[in-house]
């Protein structure tokens, strides 16, 4: 049944389901206008092993108010520590396709992503590393490549991709930073010391900065960084998280006059004077994900002090500044892939530490019961997908919500780490993701297929996904899991 709160509503004020001779409702499932899937349970008790479970029914008379929560985000990464599969961070956040920005407009998606994953968090077993990608929530996941390279490093020394979403994407380059430290003082846009909040990774953020009624947006806001002294070449390391707006946020955002504002950065001269600069800052698109800014032709003789001012939700864990090493010895190697495989997994419990946002994930929790629709289309087969993560060429693992892609990589030919060295490793991923947001562009389906020179998407009808004898054979051998229906129906219990 459907029902509204427009004036004059399109179906009844209340909703009336008959049972029959039933003592009353199992479930109740209610699809949300925002996409929202959300399930009212009865409350179930197990006496014992051996004995049926109690069923107590739902009231007769049930209000259900809509829950918040975020369908959608980016894929998940684990990887193997020694001891565990450690929740590293989302990423391909870039890649997100169809997100509404305005009428007509839609995102340019981002799909190249570097992931900086330290040595303590991926330790090698029998001669290989393992990684896992895992999609959690509401989405479809299109991966076209994965490679994992090695860099052995001075202890001295730490090792940052360049990243940050920006538009355009940023030209992919390394940072090496030596002697990271916390600044002299850092001022928000209320006057107050904040320095303690960035000294360390700890889940305590800026974060006084007030909210709009729409999910990602807030009052604009500055962030006043007082780098005391510094060297002729200086990095900043700015490592936080982005409270995302999706596309039903942005129609109602922009309907109220509102629109996203990318973090501006400025320096303040030896006037006093605040000057803009071309520095594209961007935004994390990682949980959480540091963005290395080198301002080694930036800074004037004297200058010391540099601002941030955004109306996105941003907030930043931790800010170091550095010394920027431009010849600094990193030895880098690419690592073979022993094996990829496609396997569908479920859903890892989602942990919040210090109760905070956002939400980590534990990967030795896990279950299969799924809280979300699933596009309707079709999927890679499970099983070996090796041969479509070796190159980036529109040929995808195509991955649906609970699905997850096991990595295995090889590490026997690795120099050992020397002392007084370290190592750390940058996953390079290629691909696309695609959320169910009703104001998303084809949030219902899996298609039409990204690729590589498309010129956004949705594309027009000028253009189009390979058709080449190569691209025919991967969807007729691959893509084989058909799902027919974004909500499966409820089976009946016996």
């Amino acid at each position: 049944l459907e029902t509204s709160a427009a004036s004059p509503p399109v179906g009844p004020a209340e909703l009336l389901f008959g049972l029959g001779q039933r003592e009353g409702a199992d479930v109740i499932r209610v699809l949300w206008p925002s996409g929202i899937l959300q399930a009212e349970t009865t409350s179930v008790e197990r006496v014992s092993d051996a004995v049926a479970e109690i069923q107590q029914y739902l009231p007769s008379l049930l209000p259900v108010q809509e829950i918040d929560r975020k369908p959608s985000s980016c894929p998940i990464l684990y990887a193997w520590n020694g001891h565990r599969f450690e929740f590293v961070t989302d990423f391909l956040g870039g890649g997100e396709m169809g997100l509404w920005r305005g009428p007509s407009q839609y995102n340019s998606p981002d799909p190249l992503e570097y992931v900086r994953i330290r040595g303590d968090q991926l330790r090698p077993h029998d001669g290989v590393v393992e990684l896992r990608i895992t999609n959690e929530l509401e989405e479809a996941l299109f991966v076209d490549e994965v490679e994992l390279l090695s860099f052995l490093h001075p202890h001295t020394v730490e090792i940052f991709p360049n990243e940050g979403m920006t538009y355009p994407p940023k030209p992919h380059e390394i940072h090496i930073v030596r002697d990271a430290r916390v600044p002299l003082q850092v001022i928000d846009d209320r006057g107050e010391d904040v320095t303690e909040n960035i000294s360390y990774l700890d889940r305590i953020y800026v974060d006084s900065f007030p909210l709009t009624p729409f999910r990602g947006y807030a009052d604009k806001h500055t962030l006043t960084i007082d780098l005391g002294s510094v060297e002729s070449s200086t990095t900043l390391l700015l490592t936080g998280w982005t409270d995302y707006a999706f596309s039903s946020d942005n129609v109602a955002a922009y309907q109220a006059g509102l629109g996203l504002e990318l973090p501006v950065f400025e320096i303040r001269d030896i006037n006093g004077q605040w000057r803009s600069t071309s520095v594209d800052v961007g935004v994390p698109v990682g949980r959480p994900q540091t963005i290395a800014i080198n301002l080694s032709d930036q800074l004037l003789p004297g200058e010391h002090e540099v601002r941030l001012s955004t109306n996105f939700r941003i907030y930043w864990d931790q800010i170091l500044i550095g010394e920027t090493v431009p010849s600094e010895p990193a030895l880098m190697t690419r690592l073979d892939t022993l094996s990829a495989e496609l396997r569908a997994r479920g859903f890892s419990a989602e942990v919040r530490p210090k109760g905070s946002e956002p939400p980590i994930y534990d990967y030795t929790r896990v279950t299969e019961i799924s809280p979300w629709k699933t596009m309707a289309g079709r999927y890679t087969r499970e099983g070996d997908v090796r041969p479509l993560l070796a190159a980036a060429d529109d040929m995808f693992v195509i991955a649906m919500d609970g699905d997850e892609i096991a990595l295995k990589f090889d590490v026997s030919s690795l120099d050992p780490v020397p002392k007084g060295w370290h190592r750390t490793y940058l996953m390079r991923a290629y691909g696309f993701s695609k959320e169910m947001d009703i104001n998303s562009a084809s949030p219902d389906v899996v298609g039409p297929l990204p690729f590589h020179s498309m010129s956004g998407y949705p594309y027009g009808k000028d253009e189009h996904y390979p058709d080449t004898p190569e691209h025919r054979r991967y969807r007729e051998i691959y893509n084989t899991r058909v799902i027919v229906r974004s909500i499966p129906l409820i089976e009946a219990s016996h």
